[in-house]
């Protein structure tokens, strides 16, 4: 199947999506003091920055 534009929307939308699940449980195993700690920023950026290096992972071409 070829890598058409909307497979690679979809991969990213999902390696976002699973990113954004990795972040909240890491921080769902943190002590409550260091999660109040936490900016909702870094979290936000944290998950974006998963997000693109797995989505960068999975729609790169064969070679």
């Amino acid at each position: 199947m070829p890598n058409t534009l909307l497979k690679k929307a979809l991969m990213g939308l999902t390696a976002c999506a699973v990113a954004f699940f990795v972040v909240l449980g890491i921080v769902a195993v943190l002590p409550p003091a260091l999660q109040e700690a936490l900016p909702d920023n870094v979290l936000g950026g944290a998950a974006v920055l998963l997000g693109v290096a797995a989505a960068r992972r999975f729609t790169r071409r064969a070679r």
